[in-house]
Parts: C-alpha cells; structure tokens; sequence
C-alpha cells in the first residue's frame, strides 16, 4: 500500500509513536470478539439475573450485584452488554424485562467472522448515533454516514502508530479535510467502493462533539484502546479494528477452552469455549468466583433455592453438569433438594398486603434476595406488607418472573 502525497504528509506532521514503543513484547493479533470476558459477559446477560431497562441497557443494580459476586468490572461490563446489544448478538425480550440471543447470536458464539465484521461494522455506526446528542444536528442518521470507512482509512494511513489522546479529534477533523481524490484512491487500494469514501460529508460528523462521539464508539467496539507513555496518554486503533474492516487477515483462532468438571467441594469448572447452552444455566443457577479462559463457578444451596423454583429448571441444571461425567455425591446430593418458591400469593394492591395459604411461600418471598427488600418489617402473622416508597408493580412482576403466580384483590 502506498500513501498518496497529502495523507503521508499530514501523518508526518503529527505527533505520534510507533507501537513497538509503546509495548515492550509485540503480541500477536487476537480473534476478535472472542474473549472469555466478553463471552462471560453475553452469558450473564442471557442467564435471567440482569433486568432490561426500557432503553435497553442492563439495569445497573442488577449489574453492581453480579459482578460484585464476580469480582468483575462493571465498567467493562457496561461497555460489553452496550455493544453486544448494538450488534444485535443480544436483545431484550418482547416482554423487555430480560434479554435473549439476537441476530447474529450464533456468529458470536461460534466465531464466524463474516457475519461479525457485518455487525460489528453496523453497531460502531449505531453507536456514533447513541453517542450523538438529539440537540446536534447532522446531515443523516450515523448508519448512514460511512464513518466506518473513515475509520478503515484512518487505520491504514495510520498503521503501526499511537497519537495523542489530546489531539484525536482535531486529527479526525483535519483527516477528513484532506483532498478528497487522495482519500478515494486510498480508499481504492483497500478495497473500498467509491460510495464508503463520503469524504466531503465526514466533517460535519467530527465537529467537538462529533469527536467525542466517534471516540466512544471506537472504545465500546475495541476498535482502540489508549496507554499511557512518558506521562502522556496515546490513542491507537486495535488489531480488532483492523481484521473487522479488512485491512488484514484474522490469526487463527486459539485452542478452545473447552474443559467442563464437577469437583467434589461442588466447584465447577466450565471452559470459556463451551457453547452457550452449556454456560447460561451455570451463570443462572451457580455463584460466580471466578472469570477467565476457565470459568469457575460454585453450587451453593441458597443460590439454587432462588433461581431452581421449579423441577424443570432443576432437572435441566442436571443434565448440563451430568455432561461432565459422573457427579460426585455432594453435587447429586444437593440436586436432590426440593426448591423453594412458586406458589400462589394473593395482593391487595390499595393496602399492600400480600397474604398467601402456604407459610412456606411466605418464608420464601422473605428470604429472597431479590424480593425481600420490597418488604416492610412489622407484618401480621401469616401477611408481608409493600413498604410504602416501594412500587407494588415491581413486586407483582418480580414475583411473576420467580415463579410465583399472583392475583389482585379488589377491595
């Protein structure tokens, strides 16, 4: 590839770092989207335990709450899940309480690159959008600006480079300013149509908060990542952004980890390459202690009794771990028990009053996590009552997704 005159000029004229200083090893090009992180975090999404906003994104009390349990960023998290529902991989249910496989689910988990750079290309555009404010106007929605293929350009003049984190967005605008025959011929070298090179609309996409706005993108999608070097903070576009936009060939993917084992302490050990039918019920029913290639997850008692309120589930839990081989007698011991929870209760939506004929279904709602905050103290014997700031809405469809059935009394 050889950079037409203008573009070489003005990467001559920024401050920049080749890579190979910024990192003392040189690692090898990654797979993309094929982390044991990202595919924890679409596992966890899927299992039940995080809720759907109306927008979309997780609810972050359920988010703080696993991955407190995971010792896992939530930051990351946040960032992961916007992403994957952007590339349509996940997406919340008709229901919009909790989230099911997409689209392109089944690239994702089975790492089939063509549909991937499809909607990866399509979720950093869709992202730019999300990142836009209503108030800024544009010419056209992001999907429809082409800023993708700014990107492949500015990644290939670029190659090898780091600039400042500082001055990225002046970088962007001034790139897009540049003659636009010699993007177009650059664009021709890697293999862009005419059409993808809209030079002469991109720079009323990279006005302040335009940069901005394509910076997150970039982030949220892997397609760059920054470090920091002599007390200055750099900016370089990632291999991820490379392989997803074609400027060059995917590594071969690595060994998968597939290894799947029920310990006797009743830890179980699940390979981050494990399909997802495999992992989801683990994230659901297990306490998470642990995210890497090897996932490692703990069957706990409690947790089973809140997420297992009904024999199928249990009984599916079963055979996923019987997949593993023979389970030890702790293991078949403890999914032998008899879940707590189902039942029916009975709301009386003016005075909050929730009465049930099973003690049992009461002591349930009382011990559960994810309920008994709704609870006020001091109830009448065989009553729970909604303390009175609570939304007796959230308490009738959190106990409807528990398994508990619930009629409304009219007083």
């Amino acid at each position: 590839m050889t950079l037409p005159g203008s573009i070489r000029d003005f990467v001559e004229r920024q401050t920049r770092l080749p890579l190979e200083s910024l990192f003392e090893d040189s690692e090898l090009p990654s797979y993309p989207y094929c982390e044991y992180w990202r595919r924890a975090v679409a596992a966890m999404l899927l299992s039940g335990r995080i809720a759907a906003k109306d927008d979309g994104f997780p609810n972050m009390t359920d988010v703080n709450r696993i991955c407190k349990e995971a010792n896992f960023d939530q930051y990351l998290f946040e960032a992961t899940s916007r992403f994957l529902v952007a590339a349509k991989i996940i997406q919340p249910n008709k229901q919009g309480s909790r989230y099911e496989p997409a689209k392109f689910s089944d690239a994702f988990w089975n790492h089939q690159l063509q549909p991937l750079r499809e909607t990866a290309r399509q979720a950093f555009l869709e992202l730019v959008q999300q990142f836009t404010s209503f108030r800024v106007w544009r010419p056209t929605f992001a999907i429809s600006s082409m800023l993708d293929g700014f990107v492949a350009l500015f990644a290939a003049a670029f190659q090898d480079l780091a600039i400042r984190r500082d001055h990225a967005g002046k970088v962007f605008l001034e790139f897009s300013k540049l003659p636009t025959s010699d993007l177009i011929g650059l664009g021709k070298q890697l293999g862009l149509k005419k059409f993808q090179c809209d030079a002469e609309g991109w720079d009323s996409w990279l006005d302040e908060p335009g940069q901005q706005a394509l910076l997150s993108a970039l982030y949220y999608s892997s397609w760059a990542y920054t470090t920091d070097h002599q007390k200055l903070s750099w900016i370089y576009l990632s291999d991820t952004a490379r392989i997803i936009l074609g400027l060059v060939a995917p590594p071969e993917l690595p060994a998968p980890a597939v290894d799947f084992k029920v310990l006797p302490n009743l830890c179980v050990l699940a390979g981050a390459d494990l399909p997802p039918e495999k992992l989801v019920p683990l994230f659901r029913h297990c306490k998470i202690n642990r995210i890497d290639r090897v996932f490692e997850f703990q069957l706990d008692k409690r947790q089973l009794t809140e997420t297992t309120w009904q024999e199928p589930l249990v009984r599916k839990l079963r055979e996923v771990l019987e997949e593993s081989g023979p389970l030890p007698a702790t293991a078949d011991s403890l999914l032998r028990h008899r879940p707590l929870g189902g039942g029916e209760i009975r709301i009386r939506g003016c005075s909050a009053i929730v009465q049930s004929e099973s003690p049992e279904v009461l002591d349930a709602i009382r011990q559960h996590r994810r309920l008994k905050g709704y609870l006020e103290a001091g109830a009448p014997k065989d009553y729970l009552l909604i303390k009175q700031q609570s939304n007796p809405s959230n308490f009738i469809q959190r106990c409807e997704e528990l398994g508990f059935r619930v009629t409304i009394l009219q007083s």
